[in-house]
């Protein structure tokens, strides 16, 4: 068990296990996200994440039923919206902080609380038709290495590198109830050469996202959302990790609108299918929009 626990820990403080405190999260959007607001609008969003993790996946299979994650997360985001070229464009920050701590077979990784990486976004939306409800906005994204991170530490709410990702998501009304969305997103990393184990590289990581929104009235609507996560494989010190492989997750969302400008979600979601990693049992999330 000592050997699995020093196995994980090369990975977790190489990666910083920030993609599970709500740095990749980021990408895993909500739906209706893409539908744009008008120029001028301005967007102050909360989210308070949480979730537990009770087993980890190696190649598909349990290799330990008593190894458990915890995650607690606050998200900060700002977006504004304006026109490029005739097109609406938003600008965003995300900025996360949250606690991670292991548990069980696990425990010895320790916790780690404070910031997570700031995130930086961009929308711009080249079809937008509200009479057909068809749009298609293209994000890209940055994350700096502003998280606070330790190579000594096997958790890390930082992971002291780049990564850059690019976006893209379609929304169609299908009927006066029904709306169908599809997301996909390709995310590069740059390097951590401040790695205990030694330099972290790491291959592109593909995401696609499915949504079936209902729109039950003008203040309710509620959606299911499957999401599948292919990580790419990293390297450390030179030598492959043999870590590459898929996650499978599903949520269900429940929106209601208080009023026009004050907008509360309530999520639950699972992971159904982990190669290699964590898997979580279930995920709690409660996101606030005000527009002002």
């Amino acid at each position: 068990m000592n050997r699995l626990i020093k196995t994980i820990a090369a990975g977790a403080g190489a990666l910083g296990l920030a993609a599970i405190a709500g740095g990749a999260a980021a990408q895993a959007i909500d739906g209706g996200d893409y539908i744009p607001a008008p120029s001028g609008v301005q967007l102050g969003v909360v989210y308070a994440q949480f979730s537990h993790a009770g087993a980890l996946y190696a190649n598909g299979d349990k290799v330990d039923g008593d190894a458990e994650l915890d995650t607690a997360v606050s998200v900060f985001r700002y977006v504004a919206y304006t026109k490029l070229a005739g097109m609406t464009f938003d600008y965003q920050v995300i900025q996360p902080y949250g606690h991670v701590e292991a548990g069980g077979s696990v425990e010895a990784l320790g916790s780690a609380t404070g910031f997570a990486d700031t995130i930086f976004v961009a929308t711009l939306w080249p079809i937008e038709n509200h009479e057909t409800g068809t749009y298609l906005g293209i994000s890209p994204y940055i994350y700096a290495p502003t998280g606070e991170y330790d190579a000594d530490r096997p958790i890390n709410l930082g992971e002291n590198r780049w990564r850059g990702v690019l976006q893209a998501v379609f929304s169609q009304k299908l009927s006066e109830k029904w709306v169908g969305e599809i997301a996909g997103d390709v995310t590069l990393y740059g390097n951590n050469d401040d790695n205990a184990a030694g330099r972290l590289e790491q291959d592109p990581t593909w995401r696609a996202q499915a949504f079936a929104r209902y729109l039950v009235d003008d203040a309710n609507e509620a959606n299911l959302r499957l999401m599948y996560v292919r990580n790419g494989e990293t390297q450390v010190a030179g030598l492959d990790r043999n870590d590459e492989g898929g996650t499978l997750s599903a949520m269900v969302t429940w929106r209601h609108n208080f009023r026009p400008t004050l907008q509360f979600l309530t999520q639950v979601g699972t992971d159904l299918k982990v190669d290699n990693g964590f898997k979580e049992d279930a995920r709690l999330q409660f996101r606030l929009v005000n527009v002002f």
